[in-house]
């Protein structure tokens, strides 16, 4: 399992060939576009069908657009690739991808060992006269993405050429050349080689369409089957507390049958109506808990009187409103004061 790259069950998209969509995790954006172009390079290699799946931007809107921001609808997912082929030979390309990502990185990070060499050297001293630390620390990161992206770029081709540096240039801006040092030093990458065990595992991960629906299906059929059987559940509990009821009514009636010397002429648990077992209750959803507002919010210091209305004091308070407020008669309203 390779940390740079995540790959899911591949799926069968026609008859006979099969679809994989890969996804490379890495935070660096630049970082997982470099591993995109080694998959892609090697995907050629393979004779295989790859595209850059299509990413919306949930930004745009022809406002945005036209006469906002500039947001444009969206574009190529570089963090995604699509790979298509029989199953035999996508089986065979997954298993090398992760092989050749993890020679790839290594190969970068053997050319940043060349850069601290070079950096502690004497021929480094005339280029880090204005140099520091934390700029340093910047040409390293930035030359192991240069040589990265350098590696990916020359994966496909047939010839490489020797790389050659030169000491009138600082190192940061030959990563090219380096790149051509470590790829001969190591041997190359080998694309093409792949254990059968791996790819016979992941020729048996690749499942026809038909198996994927019938899984579905019995996904659907499980659940409905363990509904079934809790409500035959809640059904038998409701029967077995009704046959309990009737079995102490019956007890306590023949009790006092027997104290009054009596006999009765039917059990009661025969003149009980049918059970009659209840729909199981819905599920209430919980509400969100209500925001409660702090009183120094509600009054703000400096604040002495409060109007209320007097629909509010009836709501809080009913009848007290009446009695705050009493009803005026129609003969007082008529002589009472101009406000």
């Amino acid at each position: 399992m390779s940390a740079y790259v995540e790959i899911p069950r591949p799926h069968e998209s026609a008859r006979g060939r099969f679809t994989a969509e890969l996804t490379f995790p890495v935070q660096s954006k630049r970082r997982a576009q470099q591993h995109h172009d080694v998959a892609w390079a090697l995907a050629d290699a393979h004779g295989l069908e790859m595209s850059t799946p299509y990413k919306v931007n949930p930004r745009w809107s022809v406002y945005e657009e036209k006469w906002g921001n500039g947001e444009r609808h969206g574009w190529s997912d570089m963090r995604r690739l699509r790979v298509d082929g029989p199953a035999r030979a996508l089986a065979r390309y997954l298993v090398a991808l992760e092989r050749v990502l993890d020679e790839v990185e290594a190969l970068a990070t053997r050319a940043v060992r060349v850069f601290g060499a070079w950096r502690r050297s004497i021929a480094a001293e005339p280029f880090l006269e204005y140099e520091d630390a934390s700029t340093m620390r910047v040409r390293a990161r930035e030359f192991r993405a240069d040589v990265l992206h350098a590696l990916a770029q020359g994966l496909g081709a047939r010839r490489r050429p020797a790389g050659e540096r030169s000491s009138s240039r600082p190192l940061w801006e030959q990563a090219g050349a380096v790149a051509e040092e470590v790829w001969a030093a190591a041997g190359g990458v080998d694309l093409e080689q792949a254990d059968d065990s791996a790819v016979n595992a992941h020729v048996q991960r690749m499942v026809p369409a038909v198996v994927v629906e019938a899984e579905r299906l019995a996904v659907l059929e499980a659940a409905r089957v363990e509904a079934e059987r809790l409500e035959a559940e809640r059904v038998e509990l409701f029967e077995q507390v009704d046959a309990a009821c009737a079995r102490e009514a019956d007890e306590a009636d023949a009790e006092r049958y027997a104290r009054d010397g009596q006999t009765a002429l039917f059990p009661v648990s025969d003149a009980r109506p049918a059970l009659v077992v209840p729909p199981p209750m819905p599920v209430k959803p919980r509400r969100a808990p209500r925001k409660r507002v702090p009183v120094a919010a509600r009054f703000p210091a400096g604040v002495t009187h409060v109007a209320i209305s007097r629909e509010q004091v009836e709501h809080f308070n009913p009848g007290v409103a009446a009695a705050m407020w009493p009803e005026v008669s129609a003969d007082r309203r008529r002589y009472a004061p101009a406000a």
